[in-house]
Order: C-alpha cells, then sequence, then structure tokens
C-alpha cells in the first residue's frame, strides 16, 4: 500500500508520538528525490524519546521554522503565539502582567512573557530549548519568561499539542513547546528588524543581530556557533490611541474608585463634613451627600489631567455616596506596551570525537529590562494616621462658601486623593536568564545515546523609579497642609510642595528573586527485535534535577506593610511586593520508558510511561497509550490517553501572612444591609499567601483525530481533545474573596464586635476543571508557471471550559465569556497565503478571534441600554513582501494590521482586568504597523 502523501507542514493538532513523519512540504521532498544518496538520519522529535529514520518516524508536533516567522514580521515568541489557536487569550503578554490584576496580585510576573496553551496556565505549559528545561522566571518562579529566548539564533519551533507528562513530566499537561536553535552553521549572518506603527506615538520595535559559525562537524571534526542580539522596544502609552478611554459611560465604561485628582472631601467623624453627611444647595434637595467633591458641584470634573464624573448607577452607589464624586480615568495613563531593551547570547561548540561520538558545549544568556507604568498612587485619610489636612492649612478648602451647609471650617478635612503630582509609579524590572550545557551523544553499536548536565539559573529584580512614597514620609508632609490637594484647572503645586513631594520618594532596588536548575539526563534508545509488521523501538531514560527558589525584599530595605498608619520608616505606600520566601529546594528524581510497536500493517502503538519522585511532596507514575493507523493511503487516524500532572511551584506553596493594604472600597456582605458605615469602606488588610498544603494539580486526557489527503498536497485535519484537571491549583485574588462571601466565608477575620479585620485570599487546590475542544487546520501546495502557491489555515475551536471552585459547586461553563485570568474564546484562528518566483516573495496573513459575552456588571452597576452585552470579534490581515535579488541578501517589507483595526470595545472594570475600553489579552494596540527586515548572509 502507498504511503500517505506528503502533507505540508500543516498546524499539527494534538498529533500523537508515533505519527510517521510524512508531513513534509512537497518542496521538501522535491530536494530529497533530487539529491545524492546519503548516511541515513535518525532525527528526535519533541513528544518521544525514540531517534528515527527521517521521515518515517513520528511528529507529534506543529512545526514553525525561523524562515517563516521572519517571512510574516514576526519577531518575538509572544507574537508568534498569538497567532496561534491553541493558545489562550490568557494573562501572559508583557502588557498584562505588567500592570494590576486583581489588586496587586501579580506584581511578581515582572514584565514577563508566557506561553499558555489550552487556556490551563503558563505553569501547566513545559517551554524547552534544544529539547531541555531552562529555569522559570526569577521572581514568580512559575514558569519560563519567553523573552529569554534567542529569538534571532531560532532554527524552528516544535509545538507539541498533546499532554506529555509521560515522556517529559511535570509542567507538560497543557503540551510542550520547543525552541530549536540552529546548528552546525558556517559563515555569517547579519540582521536587522524594524517596526513602527503608522500612527503618531510610540510602539517602535528595533532588533540587530549576529548569527557566525565556522568549522564543519563532517570535515573538520567541530563547530562553533556564537550568536548576539539586541533589542529596543519603544513604550506604547494609552494617550497615543484615542480609543484608550476609560470614560465612556454612554457604553457603560467607567473608573470605580473615589479618588479624583482634585481630591474628594470624605464624610469622617470629628472632621469638617460629618460622618452623616450634608445636604448642598438650595434647591430643597435633602439627601445628605457623604462624599463630595467641589469640582462636580461645579459640573468641572473634567478639567483637570484624567479627572472624570464618578457614574454611581454604573457602580450601584447611592446618591449620597456618589452623585457629587469625581474620579480618575485610567484608560489614557495605561501603558498599552511596555518599554523594554533585551540582550541574548548563544554560544555553541560541538566536536567529533569519532565517526559515533559527538561532544557539545552551550551557553544560553539574555537581560532584559522591562518598565511598568502604573497609574499615580491614591491616598486616604485616616483618624489612626492623624493625616486630615489641618484646619490652618493655607490650602483648606472650605465647602460653606459653596452651599455644603454642614461643613465645619473649624475641623480638619478627610479625603481621598489620586496624587497625579507624584507621577506615575515606574518600577523596572530585570531579569537575568543564563544555561550552561555539557553533552555528549552518539551511537553504541545499534543504539542511540544521550547525556547531558546543565546549570541553569534565572535572577529577578524590581527597582522603584518613581511614583511610590515611603508612608511615613508621606503622613507627615500631609500633615503640614503644604502639599495642596485640590490644585485647581490652571493651577500649580508650589515649588516648596514639589520639594517635599520629592523628599517623601522611595527609590532603589525593592525586591529581587531566583531560581536555580541543576539536570543530569540521559537517554538511550533502538531497535528491540522484530515483529511481522516490523521492528519494536524503545527507549528508556532518566532525569535528576534540583530545582532551587529564593525571594526576598532587598537592598533598597524597603518593607510593604503598606497601612497608612503605619510608623516603620521603610515602608512604602502601596507596595507591589511580596514577603521574603528563604531559599527552598527539592530534588526530583524520574525513569521513564517508551515503545513504538507496529501491530500490523499501517497500524502502530506507542506506550510510554514515566516515574517522577520529588522531594517534598513525593511520587507521580503517568502512562501513555497512543496509535497511528492508516486505513488507506489517503486517511489516517490518531489517538491517545494519557495522565498528567502539576507540581506547584515554590511561590505557590510559600506561605506569606504580612498583611497588605486593600486600596478599594469594599461593602461587608454581612452587616452592609443593616449599618451604612459598614458599606462603601475605604481600606481593608488581607493576605495573599502561598499555601504549604498544596497537592499536585492531576490530568486525565485523551485525543482523537483523522488526517485526509484527498487530492496531491492538499491535506486536511481535524483532532478532539479533552483535559480533565483534578485539585486545580487556582489563586483566589482579594476581589475573588470580596465578591463570593457564600463560597468563602472562613476567609473573613472578624473581632469580637464583628467588624472584618482581615481577608484571607491565596492559593488553594480548586475542586477541577475540564476542558475539550477541536484542532483543525488544511493545507495545499500548488506549482505553477507564475509561481509557487501554499495556502494554510489552522485554529482551534473550543468546545467547552468548565470549571469549579470548590466541591460542593456545579461545573461553571466559561468559553465565550469573560474572565478575570483567561478568556476562553469560541473560535480562534489564522490562515496564510504564500507566493514565491524567484527572487520575489509575498505572504498574506489573516487571524481571526471570535467575540464572547462581556463582564456581568449586575453584581456591581446597572448598565445603560445603549451599551453592548457582548465583546466583537477581531480580526486583522498582514501583508508582506520580500526580494532576494541582491547577492547574499533579503529585504522584507510588511504592513501588519493591513486595515488598522481598532481593539474590539469592552466595559469590563479596569480593577479586575487591565485595559481600560479594551484588553491585551485578545486584541493588538499598535494598529497599522510598517514591518521591515534585512538578512545579509556571507561564507
Amino acid at each position: 500500500m502507498k504511503k500517505l502523501p506528503p502533507l505540508a507542514q500543516v498546524p499539527q493538532a494534538l498529533v500523537l508520538a508515533g505519527l510517521c513523519a510524512h508531513l513534509a512540504l512537497s518542496a521538501t521532498q522535491a530536494q530529497a528525490q533530487t539529491a545524492p544518496a546519503s548516511k541515513i538520519e535518525r532525527v528526535e522529535v519533541t513528544g518521544s524519546s525514540i531517534k528515527r529514520i527521517k521521515d518515517e518516524g513520528a511528529l507529534p508536533v506543529q512545526m514553525i521554522t525561523a524562515d517563516e516567522l521572519s517571512r510574516q514580521g514576526i519577531q518575538t515568541a509572544e507574537q508568534m503565539l498569538s497567532q496561534l489557536g491553541i493558545n489562550a487569550a490568557g494573562a501572559d503578554n508583557a502588557t498584562s502582567n505588567n500592570n494590576v490584576f486583581g489588586a496587586d496580585t501579580d506584581r511578581l510576573t515582572g514584565g514577563s512573557s508566557n506561553a499558555n496553551l489550552r487556556g490551563l496556565g503558563a505553569g501547566s505549559t513545559l517551554v524547552l530549548l534544544n529539547g531541555r528545561r531552562v529555569s522559570t522566571h526569577g521572581m514568580s518562579g512559575g514558569a519560563v519568561d519567553l523573552n529569554a529566548i534567542p529569538m534571532a539564533a531560532l532554527d524552528r519551533v516544535e509545538i507539541l499539542k498533546d499532554g506529555a507528562s509521560a515522556i517529559y513530566g511535570t509542567d507538560a499537561v497543557g503540551g510542550v513547546i520547543n525552541f530549536i536553535l540552529k546548528k552546525d552553521l558556517q559563515g555569517v549572518n547579519l540582521g536587522v528588524d524594524f517596526t513602527k506603527p503608522l500612527a503618531d506615538g510610540g510602539g517602535t520595535t528595533r532588533r540587530a543581530a549576529l548569527t557566525a559559525g565556522f568549522g564543519d562537524l563532517g570535515k573538520d571534526r567541530f563547530n562553533v556557533l556564537i550568536s548576539a542580539t539586541l533589542d529596543k522596544n519603544d513604550i506604547l502609552r494609552g494617550s497615543d490611541r484615542r480609543w484608550a478611554n476609560g470614560f465612556q459611560p454612554e457604553l457603560g465604561l467607567s473608573p470605580n474608585s473615589s479618588s479624583s485628582p482634585f481630591a474628594n472631601i470624605l464624610g469622617a467623624a470629628n472632621t469638617a463634613l460629618p460622618s452623616a453627611g450634608s445636604t448642598v444647595g438650595s434647591s430643597g434637595d435633602t439627601t445628605k451627600y457623604t462624599r463630595i467633591n467641589l469640582l462636580s458641584l461645579q459640573g468641572k470634573c473634567g478639567e483637570v489631567e484624567a479627572g472624570v464624573q464618578f457614574q454611581p448607577l454604573l457602580w450601584n452607589s447611592s446618591q449620597a455616596s456618589g452623585r457629587y464624586l469625581c474620579n480618575t480615568d485610567y484608560g489614557s495613563q495605561y501603558m498599552l506596551a511596555p518599554p523594554l531593551e533585551a540582550k541574548n547570547l548563544v554560544a555553541r561548540a560541538a566536536f567529533a570525537l569519532s565517526d559515533k561520538h559527538t561532544a557539545f558545549v552551550e551557553f544560553t544568556g539574555s537581560r532584559t529590562e522591562v518598565r511598568a507604568e502604573l497609574t499615580p498612587s491614591q491616598f486616604s485619610t485616616t483618624a489612626a494616621a492623624g493625616n486630615f489636612y489641618p484646619v490652618n492649612g493655607p490650602h483648606y478648602l472650605n465647602l460653606k462658601d459653596y452651599g455644603v451647609a454642614n461643613f465645619d471650617p473649624s475641623k480638619p478635612i478627610s479625603y481621598r486623593w489620586r496624587m497625579q503630582d507624584f507621577g506615575n509609579r515606574v518600577i523596572n524590572n530585570i531579569s537575568d536568564n543564563q544555561r550552561l550545557l555539557v553533552g555528549l551523544d552518539g551511537e553504541l553499536g545499534s543504539y542511540f545515546y544521550k547525556l547531558g548536565l546543565s546549570s541553569a539559573k534565572a535572577e529577578g529584580k524590581s527597582q522603584l523609579i518613581d511614583g511610590y512614597a515611603y508612608s511615613a514620609k508621606l503622613n507627615d508632609a500631609l500633615k503640614t497642609g503644604k502639599i495642596n490637594p485640590w490644585v485647581k484647572p490652571g493651577e500649580k503645586q508650589t515649588a516648596e510642595a514639589m520639594a517635599l513631594i520629592e523628599s517623601t520618594k522611595a527609590r532603589g532596588e525593592l525586591m529581587g528573586g531566583k531560581t536555580g536548575l541543576t539536570q543530569f539526563d540521559g537517554a538511550l534508545s533502538g531497535e528491540l527485535f522484530k515483529l511481522p509488521a516490523g521492528v519494536v523501538e524503545f527507549a528508556t531514560g532518566f532525569d535528576l534535577r534540583r530545582e532551587t527558589y529564593e525571594f526576598a525584599m532587598t537592598e533598597g530595605g524597603f518593607s510593604c506593610v503598606s497601612t497608612l498608619a503605619t510608623t516603620v520608616s521603610t515602608d512604602v505606600l502601596l507596595c507591589p511586593g511580596n514577603s521574603a520566601v528563604p531559599k527552598v529546594s527539592r530534588d526530583v528524581k524520574a525513569l521513564y520508558a517508551e515503545l513504538a510497536v507496529p501491530v500490523f500493517k499501517g497500524f502502530d502503538l506507542q506506550l510510554a510511561l514515566r516515574h517522577d519522585r520529588y522531594s517534598d511532596f513525593g511520587g507521580s507514575t503517568n502512562p501513555k497509550l497512543a496509535f497511528r493507523y492508516l486505513p488507506i493511503e489517503a486517511l489516517l487516524l490518531r489517538g491517545s490517553v494519557n495522565t498528567g500532572f502539576k507540581a506547584p511551584s515554590f511561590q505557590q506553596l510559600s506561605p506569606n501572612t504580612a498583611p497588605r493594604d486593600f486600596t478599594g472600597t469594599w461593602s461587608d456582605p454581612v452587616r452592609c444591609p443593616n449599618d451604612p458605615t459598614q458599606c462603601n469602606i475605604i481600606g481593608l488588610d488581607y493576605t495573599d499567601s502561598g499555601n504549604p498544603n498544596l497537592k499536585p494539580e492531576k490530568s486525565k486526557q485523551g485525543t482523537f483525530g483523522v488526517v485526509f489527503s484527498p487530492l496531491k498536497n492538499l491535506s486536511i485535519s481535524a483532532d478532539y481533545w479533552r483535559v480533565d484537571l483534578d485539585e486545580r491549583i487556582r489563586k483566589l485574588t482579594i476581589n475573588d474573596v470580596l465578591n463570593n462571601y457564600a463560597l468563602f466565608p472562613e476567609r473573613f477575620v472578624r473581632d469580637a464586635s464583628g467588624n472584618v479585620t482581615q481577608v484571607n485570599a491565596g492559593w488553594i487546590n480548586a475542586a477541577g476543571s475540564s476542558t475539550k475542544g477541536v484542532d483543525w487546520g488544511a493545507s495545499y501546495l500548488l506549482n505553477t508557471e507564475l509561481g509557487k502557491w501554499r495556502a494554510d489555515i489552522n485554529g482551534t475551536y473550543m468546545i467547552s471550559h468548565q470549571e469549579r471552585a470548590i466541591e460542593t459547586l456545579p461545573m461553571v461553563e466559561y468559553v465565550g465569556q469573560f474572565g478575570t485570568r483567561t478568556i476562553y474564546l469560541r473560535n480562534k484562528f489564522s490562515a496564510s497565503l504564500n507566493w514565491s518566483r524567484g527572487d520575489w516573495a509575498s505572504t498574506f496573513t489573516g487571524s481571526y478571534k471570535s467575540g464572547y459575552a462581556d463582564q456581568n456588571m449586575s453584581a456591581k452597576g446597572v448598565l445603560p441600554a445603549s451599551a453592548n452585552k457582548d465583546v466583537s470579534s477581531y480580526a486583522i490581515f498582514g501583508l508582506y513582501g520580500s526580494y532576494s535579488g541582491f547577492k547574499n541578501t533579503r529585504l522584507t517589507l510588511g504592513l501588519r494590521n493591513l486595515f488598522d483595526k481598532q481593539p474590539p470595545f469592552t466595559h469590563h472594570d479596569v480593577d479586575d482586568v487591565v485595559g481600560a475600553g479594551w484588553d491585551p489579552r485578545v486584541a493588538d494596540p499598535f494598529g497599522r504597523t510598517l514591518t521591515m527586515s534585512l538578512r545579509y548572509e556571507f561564507r
């Protein structure tokens, strides 16, 4: 029977270990047919440890070459993953990770960028470099930072779309991404990449890369390769885009904050505005208003920078507390894309010890600096801190002069202020990554072996640059009354006030973390014996690892008590840090085995088994069974069942009992209905802690798929998959707890009088989740007199993602629904049409993400009738052309987002998810962008 025709690099979905490598470009086949005979090469592909003859073994991966990425203007791993249907719309990109999520719970991500296959979380996607592990991000310790991948030295990426704990162990529940670098290069490659949004503002990116290699491993018995890359990305601000507007109340979007650039005056005992409030004006309105802003009384909230009128109906606020309140529009102050500077170095030397044995040493290193910019700090006075505005202050604002009847100018003023004059909170996040690997591979008789010893580490640190203040110094400065919380339109702070502000600022290294990974691994593979249908092949191996982690508030000597009444001199207001985690470590020992068994002609089985033993929580054994069946020459059937696990990270395990300050408003869910003083409370202590009792996540997974090739050079594939997780590790944010009292009453700590004194958030083992969908793709290759054409399309149709927080609750469906962490889009796909002839080539691309139901705001307020309840779908296109007629040179020019599609509007609460009026998990903020790539090679 004829073999299945070659299927061009079809985006294969959940292809199983054991699938034959007939899936290659027709062009590649043609080259193979005309090439001279050479030694048969055996290769190892992601998802299997068995080395097989090329174009015969399993290809359980989608392969993307560096050349394909270059032709589409894709420079980064983050950009690549955003196009893949398998990668979820999660809070994993640099924009999301540089802003506030869930009341400051994710600052430790430090501007990192992560993969999130299947939407199961960044920690459930295993990222490999040349088939081996690298250290996780130095701050969070939870996932690999994709910024550290040396993309300029990339040869290809292999993406395994199936769980692979039976092959790789932990973290491979969602899949595996293997970045494979260039090897055995002779000559010098120079590259320059440049992108610039055509709209005014920032967002320009630049890259310069040099890759050089010398020595032929076959002839000279050695090869040395060195690659160096420099990247620089400019900031893109909300003010650079008109649609980045957080105040569109007619569409249901308005900030929920009681702080304003022109401070709001609050009712409080023994202050100028009584806690019971006051009537306003002479219209006969008897309402006693408890929060009042002079500019709101005058209808002028918008006349100061970032000031807007508070919308009480949108936030279930009473007229008494919301009608005469100003607040702050975050939208124009948000950073849409962070500034970044990165350096990458790759050095590799390989030596042929004999015809059958090769030794190599490889070093990869990177430094990434990503700056986070958050909105200016907000500040609330309290009786405990004694920081009300003094009666004798030069800027005392007497509201009695403006018709506030009960205002008593003989008393100090309680207020809440967005401190614009302090500037944006700026944090510089620095991440250093290194890995040194020495290895030996070759043949022992008829068997193949590989050995590797590596040491990897990642260090991260955050530096306070501007906008942060020491709590005690700030209190003392504000008590003087010289700093004016009520700077009117057109006015400025005095020079003396600005000097006072500067004297309060906290700068320096805030916190730092380190992760380490020492690994010794080896594998042996080859043929066992023959069956009537073919040869049984095997692989067996071991994996010994030591993982370490430490995190500390470092040399700056800062503390993060973050309560305004503190007398701790080193405490930083709204400190984005966590308590220290002393150096911790664990040892992992693993053994695994794999078989490829030809049962009968056209039908193969793959069997794999792996046992991992962890020093801190015990062992986990995970099997995998996969098959491939070729009933006719044009049809391939495949499927698998396997189990998996994910070990909790050190940060998730480490307890952190130090309280933090919740800066939003909240209402006691028990006492508020009957006691107005327990409603719209400002400030709350909470913990945001790791949990030493966490258990590993467990998974059960299965796939079934078909590949159909009815015509030469045409292939169509579809794979059904399902992943069930138990004991899913999930972080309860402070908002999760406050908004779900019925689920977590035990997390509210009360004193003897029944007042809430603290809320405990943090990591838990949730009850579980179930996710299923279909990966699909098609590819067609056509040669004509006008040139070569290739069309590809691939995507994921998400059937369902259900989960629940605790065992007694029913499963909740999340596909097509807003989520604070991940949006499970129903449809996500990308397509490309490629043409080439002689020295010319062009690529037309498109990507689509389906719409979803916007955040349900019924618990927060009332949406206006004009507000949409759904977020629109998002589709963008690109057009790129390249010319290689110059000697050793290729020039590529293109336009990304060809039709300048702006992000779809969303009214979600910006305190739950960043992005005012848009969502960075779904959309690109740059707009139509010019891309340029220049490559020069000489030998």
